[in-house]
């Protein structure tokens, strides 16, 4: 019975793990996409800037990102503001 229940435990754990990881990937996707279609508003998005976005896995640069793409009245305006965020 203790090692059913240790075995309950684990497993528990792992899928609880599991969708923790999981809406932390579903957030980060749609940020992302989120991103890429207010910059094709503004123009035409280069596959380097493209990959950029989808490579960053950190959430707070993914919501500044955001916020500076909608802010942005072009995709210049918005590389000009990336540069100042790594300055």
């Amino acid at each position: 019975m203790l090692l059913e229940e240790m075995l309950n435990d684990e497993r528990t754990a792992g899928i609880e793990k599991g969708r923790t990881e999981g809406i932390a990937i579903g957030r980060k996707e749609s940020r992302t996409e989120d991103i890429l279609d207010l910059l094709s508003d503004l123009g035409s998005v280069s596959d380097d800037l493209k990959a950029k976005i989808k490579s960053e896995d950190s959430e707070i640069t993914l919501k500044v990102m955001h916020r500076l793409a909608a802010r942005s009245e072009s995709i210049e305006m918005f590389l000009n503001g990336l540069k100042d965020m790594n300055d």
